[in-house]
C-alpha cells in the first residue's frame, strides 16, 4: 500500500478514476470479506467476535457515485452495506454537493464523513490501510461517523507540502452508541447480563476543525470537536462533549508508521454510560516486495476520571492493552490479503472492550487475556 494511493481529502476512496456511466458520471467500489475467531466466549466491543468462526464483523461492500453538474458543482454519494447490520441493509454513508469557490477552496453540504481520525474519510475501504480493522482502543471512542451539515475545505500545495484546513458545522441524527455493560442496570428495563445493547441519540450543534499538513510520504493531523448530545436515557439532555485527536502517518523507503491518540470529555449524565477516556496506538511495518508485516501496540485508559457512584454519579472508564501482529500481501492491482493475530488484555478491575456474561471466567479473572485471529481480503474496483 503506497502512500500516494490516498488522496489528501480521501474522497477518491483509493479507488482510482472509476468507471464512467455517462459523461461526467463515474462509480467506484470496494469490498472486504473477512472471518474472525476468538479463544473466549467473551465477545469484543460489539459482540461480533467470539469463539466461533464468524464472517459478520468485517465483511462489507460499498459503491461510490460521483457526478459533475458543471465545472464548479459536483455531487458524491456512497452506498454501504455491512454484514453485521440487519440483513446487510444498504445505507447512504455519504451524500453531499460540493461547490468550488476558488481553486484551493470549496464548500460541501449534505451528509459528510466526520473527520475524527487519520482514516475517517475512507475507514470503510480496508484496502487503504494496513490493518484488517483500525485499532479499537482509539477508533471505538466516537460512535458518530457522519455529520449532516456543511464544511469548508481549503486544500493547497506549497512546493512539496500540502495543507488542509477543514472547519465544519452540523448535527447527527439517528446514530446508535453501544451501551457499556456497567450502564445496563440504569436502563428502564435492564437486559440480561452480557447483552449487546445500543442507545439511540442525537448530537446537536456539532462544530469542529480538522487540520492536516504533509507531503507525499508523511501526514500530520490534528482535530477538535464539540457537540451536545441528547438521548432518551436517564435525562441525557444537551450534555456537553469535547473530543481531541492527533495523528501521524509515514510511508518512506518501505517503512510504514501510523500513530494516533484521542481524549474524550463528557459532562452531565451522559458520562454515566460514556466516561472520560483517552487512548493511543502505534503501528510499525516494513514492506518486503508484496508483503507488509506490521505490529501494533494500543492502549485505552481513563482520562480526568470522576468517582463512580451510579445512578447519580459517573461512568467507569474502560482500560485495556493490545498487541496485534499482522501481514498484508498484495494480490495484484487493487486486491490484498490480510492475516492478523491480536492479544487483548483488560486491565485489572475492568473488562476493557470485551462484552460477555460477568460470570464468564474471562471477566472474573482480570489477568485473563483474549486472543483474536482474523483473515480478510480487501478489493477496490
Amino acid at each position: 500500500m503506497k502512500k500516494q494511493l490516498v488522496s489528501a481529502l480521501g474522497l477518491s476512496l483509493c479507488l482510482g478514476a472509476g468507471a464512467a456511466w455517462a459523461e461526467g458520471i463515474t462509480f467506484n467500489g470496494f469490498l472486504t470479506a473477512g472471518a474472525t475467531y476468538g479463544d473466549s466466549e467473551v465477545g469484543t466491543q460489539d459482540g461480533n467476535i467470539n469463539n466461533n468462526v464468524e464472517f459478520t464483523n468485517d465483511t462489507r461492500i460499498g459503491i461510490q457515485l460521483s457526478a459533475e453538474v458543471n465545472p464548479r458543482v459536483d455531487v458524491t454519494a456512497q452506498l454501504l452495506a455491512r454484514a453485521k447490520e440487519d440483513n446487510s441493509d444498504v445505507v447512504a454513508d455519504w451524500a453531499f454537493v460540493s461547490y468550488t469557490l476558488t481553486d484551493p477552496l470549496k464548500v460541501r453540504a449534505g451528509k459528510l464523513k466526520l473527520p475524527t481520525y487519520l482514516i475517517s474519510d475512507y475507514i470503510e475501504v480496508g484496502y487503504a490501510y494496513p490493518w484488517i480493522r483500525p485499532p479499537q482502543e482509539v477508533y471505538f471512542s466516537n460512535p458518530i461517523s457522519t455529520i449532516n451539515g456543511v464544511d469548508l475545505l481549503y486544500n493547497a500545495y506549497f512546493g512539496d507540502f500540502f495543507i488542509l484546513i477543514q472547519p465544519y458545522f452540523g448535527q447527527s441524527k439517528g446514530d446508535e452508541a453501544l451501551i457499556p455493560q456497567e450502564a445496563l442496570p440504569l436502563l428502564p428495563v435492564p437486559p440480561p447480563a452480557g447483552t449487546v445493547a445500543y442507545l439511540d441519540f442525537t448530537a446537536e450543534e456539532m462544530k469542529g476543525i480538522n487540520f492536516s499538513v504533509g507531503t507525499d510520504f508523511f501526514t500530520l493531523r490534528a482535530g477538535y470537536l464539540e457537540t451536545k448530545v441528547n438521548a432518551a436515557f436517564q435525562g441525557v439532555d444537551n450534555d456537553d462533549v469535547e473530543f481531541y485527536s492527533l495523528g501521524a502517518t509515514l510511508d518512506w523507503r518501505n517503512i510504514v508508521i501510523y500513530a494516533e491518540s484521542f481524549e474524550r470529555k463528557i459532562d452531565g449524565f451522559a458520562n454515566v454510560a460514556f466516561p472520560n477516556q483517552r487512548g493511543s496506538y502505534g503501528t510499525l511495518g516494513y514492506r518486503i516486495g508484496k508483503f507488509l508485516p506490521h505490529v501494533t501496540v494500543a492502549l485505552l485508559e481513563p482520562y480526568d476520571q470522576k468517582p463512580f457512584n451510579p445512578p447519580a454519579g459517573y461512568g467507569q472508564a474502560l482500560e485495556q492493552e493490545s498487541v496485534t501482529v499482522g501481514l498484508r500481501y498484495e494480490l495484484g492491482s487493487g486486491a490484498a490479503l490480510k492475516i492478523e493475530a491480536q492479544r487483548v488484555e483488560p486491565e485489572a478491575g475492568t473488562r476493557g472492550l470485551l462484552i460477555g456474561n460477568p460470570n464468564d471466567p474471562a471477566l472474573d479473572d482480570p489477568s485473563k487475556s483474549v486472543n483474536i485471529y482474523s483473515i480478510a481480503i480487501d478489493v477496490v474496483f
